[in-house]
């Protein structure tokens, strides 16, 4: 007899020096275990375990079940995993954005699959794990994939206060660690899922445009527990844009200080979300980063990547958070259409003024089901290139080629950016004070000198 009914688990990644808690298998963990079923989950990035301890793990609890979860770009891994683990048990199920993404053509390309999760998993893998429980009896259940079946999709959950919450006691919360944690015991979570904007770029494959959102006190009440009973003391909340409905934040931010909630947090927003006011309220609920798409320093970029934002409010929304003493990030693209390697320059050029505290550029990546993978397909710039930045955990991405762009351009763009920005003298002395103000000097000291090490590696190209 198993142990447990179904074991949810992510193998091994070398390229993951700081992998944060797997939120989607936790949340579907906890919906399992609100309907009976007895859960276990192996996170082997999380738990540093070696190929042989995690198929060791795996084994010793004889899992009726198994479930993985990956998105595209890990296709390679998902299919080692699902090799490695299926000798293991005798169900195997596959959800997350890959699954939801191509459906039918997983299973043909991982024939070790018995079954996906197509979508928000959380109710889908519920019904699944009792139709196999009730010896397939009747059509599969709405959302889920079985090889040779009819598919019906299920209905996007609406009241997202009525979830489990996620099974965080199933996996060792102390062992996590991310780089803009600010304090000792860090974890994540959402406080809405969807994104309602048009950019040409984005994935919604599995949330979707509708956007739907926790109430605030749902959301405290979360943030509570995970200080109370986790030992919490940094969040990342990484919703698509936590700011998108004003009110909301502000019944946030003041519930939280009402509770006199000790927690620093994060979270990703648009620059047009977030105003002076707004920002030194949530500093003073704790925020101490906001992460913010700015995407590009020419405001030609953002309209063709339909952003429905401006420069200027880029400009903006930087300085309203470090007025307020909030650090930003900011992710910028590396390749839009219309651009050269000598005006792409310009974004480092407004980084630098605008005083954004940490920059991730990234080559622009056509996803399938996005407008830019349809363009990119129409006119042949698509491309799988070995171009990425220091923290892709890729060898290979998916990278649009336009006009006037070619593989070396790239990677000789991403280095001077990357160079021009982190490998300043007066920035690095002052990002080691903040480092071990926050008690992170020796994690972002590690990755200062990978960047620096990539940066190195690839000076005869620069």
């Amino acid at each position: 007899m198993s142990r447990v009914d179904i074991a949810l688990v992510r193998g091994p990644d070398a390229n993951t020096s700081m992998p944060l808690p797997p939120l989607g298998m936790l949340y579907v963990a906890g919906a399992l275990e609100r309907a009976g079923f007895r859960v276990a989950v192996v996170d082997a990035p999380g738990e540093g375990l070696s190929q042989a301890s995690f198929l060791q793990r795996v084994r010793m609890l004889g899992a009726a079940v198994i479930g993985l979860s990956g998105m595209t770009p890990m296709k390679d891994q998902i299919a080692r995993d699902a090799a490695m683990v299926r000798p293991l048990t005798g169900r195997l199920v596959l959800g997350g954005v890959h699954a939801t993404r191509f459906g039918a053509a997983v299973l043909d390309e991982i024939p070790e699959l018995d079954a996906l999760v197509i979508g928000e998993g959380e109710a889908p893998a519920v019904a699944l794990m009792q139709w196999w429980g009730s010896n397939e009896a009747g059509p599969p259940p709405a959302g889920v994939q079985v090889r040779g079946r009819p598919f019906v999709p299920a209905a996007v959950p609406k009241d997202l206060d009525a979830l489990a919450r996620p099974a965080r006691h199933l996996v060792p919360h102390a062992r996590y660690r991310y780089l803009f944690q600010t304090r000792p015991g860090f974890t994540t979570m959402i406080s809405s899922r969807g994104c309602p904007f048009r950019c040409t770029f984005c994935d919604k494959t599995v949330s979707g445009s509708p956007w739907r959102a926790r109430s605030a006190g749902d959301v405290v009440d979360e943030m509570e527990q995970l200080s109370v009973d986790f030992g919490v003391g940094s969040l990342c909340i990484f919703d698509d844009n936590f700011t998108l409905r004003r009110s909301r934040v502000v019944d946030i931010c003041e519930a939280m200080i009402r509770r006199d909630l000790d927690l620093h947090w994060k979270c990703e927003a648009r620059v047009d979300g977030v105003t002076p006011d707004l920002a030194k309220l949530m500093a003073r609920a704790g925020c101490k980063t906001v992460a913010f798409g700015v995407e590009s320093g020419n405001q030609d970029s953002l309209d063709f990547l339909r952003k429905d934002q401006t420069v200027g409010q880029a400009e903006a929304a930087i300085a309203a958070c470090g007025t307020a003493g909030i650090e930003t990030v900011a992710y910028v693209l590396v390749g839009i259409p219309g651009e050269t390697p000598e005006s792409t320059l310009e974004t480092l050029r407004f980084a630098r003024s605008a005083g954004i505290d940490f920059i991730q550029f990234s080559t622009l990546s056509p996803f399938p089901g996005t407008d830019l993978y349809d363009l990119a397909m129409e006119r042949g710039w698509y491309a799988e290139t070995a171009v990425t930045n220091p923290v892709d955990g890729e060898e290979r991405r998916a990278t649009l080629m336009p006009p006037g762009w070619s593989e070396d351009d790239l990677a000789r763009t991403l280095r001077k950016l990357y160079g021009g920005f982190y490998l300043r003298p007066g920035y690095l002395a002052k990002q080691a004070v903040r480092a071990h103000q926050a008690g992170m000097l020796a994690p972002r000291a590690r990755l200062g000198l990978e960047v620096a090490r990539w940066y190195l590696s690839g000076r005869q190209v620069a």
